[in-house]
């Protein structure tokens, strides 16, 4: 059984589920009009302790830092190169077990986890460069 949250935790756990992969500065621009006594450095707080707890999945770092997920099983993403959006991949991309045991161990790790990311230009991107 998960922890009960405080109001802050809670409103920075909402405001992840209501977005789509938020950095820590959305989440903080979105808790802040409901909360606005609530300070940046208490929202990175929170989204590493709702992380450590299996709330929230951090992805990972890139030019606007760290990114969150309210979707927590294992699922791939999609990053376009050319404005950064992070999207979900709606099928399961499966790799053979000795492939991804082989790049663990080259990489000198113990596999616990794995994430396939693919690189391309989104949809979006696509249409504004053909116009």
């Amino acid at each position: 059984m998960r922890e009960k949250l405080n109001t802050n935790a809670q409103a920075v756990l909402e405001a992840v589920q209501a977005a789509e992969h938020p950095t820590a500065l959305d989440v903080y621009e979105t808790v802040k009009q409901t909360r606005p006594k609530i300070g940046l450095a208490s929202v990175y707080r929170i989204l590493h302790h709702l992380a450590e707890r299996g709330y929230i999945k951090e992805l990972g770092r890139n030019d606007d830092g760290c990114r969150y997920d309210a979707r927590t099983s294992r699922h791939d993403h999609a990053i376009c190169t050319k404005c950064g959006a992070l999207i979900d991949i709606p099928i399961d991309v499966t790799l053979p077990e000795e492939a991804l045991q082989a790049a663990a161990k080259a990489a000198g790790l113990q596999l616990t986890s794995h994430e396939v990311r693919l690189y391309g230009i989104c949809p979006n991107c696509e249409r504004t460069s053909k116009s």
